[in-house]
């Protein structure tokens, strides 16, 4: 008899600066039984030699699946889910420590003490291109892909500081067209993903809902 899984894996992908980090965060911070992966930490130092270089530009194009260790992060996650599929059930699971966050009694609410009284462990992927690397897609259970305009993106994205910084011309040269390439990707092969645009409220209450019925 194979062992349940007892592993909810959900992805959060799209734009630069639309949410997905706060949203996993925020999902990451509710959850009792619930562990992030961010795939930023998964990015290929700068002196990998398999790096993309944009001459023009003499900047590494970091808006890239190339860029990151995705078999990596692809190899953490199923490590967890089998770590934590091996573990004999209880009764009930205790919290492990992490502050719990108070709601008045809504749909929110109820769907959260769902969540957090079952046995289940929440596996919260999060990145711009983790529906564009097939081993990663096979593992999620709920997909959400945060999408912004043009305009609302790039005001977002000057405000941010990143390491190695952009420079002057990378965001209309990489950043906007491979986002709308890999956005593009996942419409044409990537199923059952759910869409949050720029204006989109509700998404906590939307992923709960939806993990409580996955719990059924």
């Amino acid at each position: 008899m194979s062992v349940p899984k007892r592993v909810i894996v959900v992805g959060i992908s799209g734009a630069t600066c639309s949410g997905k980090t706060t949203i996993a965060r925020e999902l990451h911070k509710l959850l009792a039984h619930s562990t992030a992966f961010c795939q930023d930490n998964y990015y290929f130092p700068v002196e990998y030699p398999n790096h993309v270089w944009i001459p023009e530009l003499n900047h590494i194009n970091w808006d890239i699946v190339t860029s990151l260790n995705m078999e990596k992060m692809t190899d953490d996650i199923q490590q967890l889910i089998a770590k934590e599929s091996s573990k004999i059930p209880q009764e009930t699971l205790i919290a492990d420590g992490k502050q719990q966050v108070a709601y008045s009694k809504n749909d929110k609410f109820e769907y959260l003490s769902r969540i957090n009284q079952s046995q289940y462990h929440v596996v919260i992927a999060e990145g711009f291109c983790i529906f564009n690397y097939k081993p990663l897609v096979e593992l999620c259970d709920l997909k959400y892909y945060c999408t912004l305009e043009y305009e609302e993106c790039l005001r977002r994205r000057v405000k941010r500081i990143y390491e190695p910084p952009d420079c002057p011309g990378y965001f209309n040269k990489c950043v906007w067209p491979e986002h709308l390439k890999q956005l593009a990707e996942v419409k044409d092969t990537v199923e059952n993903v759910v869409y949050f645009n720029g204006n989109s409220s509700n998404q906590i209450e939307t992923i709960l809902k939806n993990i409580v019925q996955m719990l059924q």
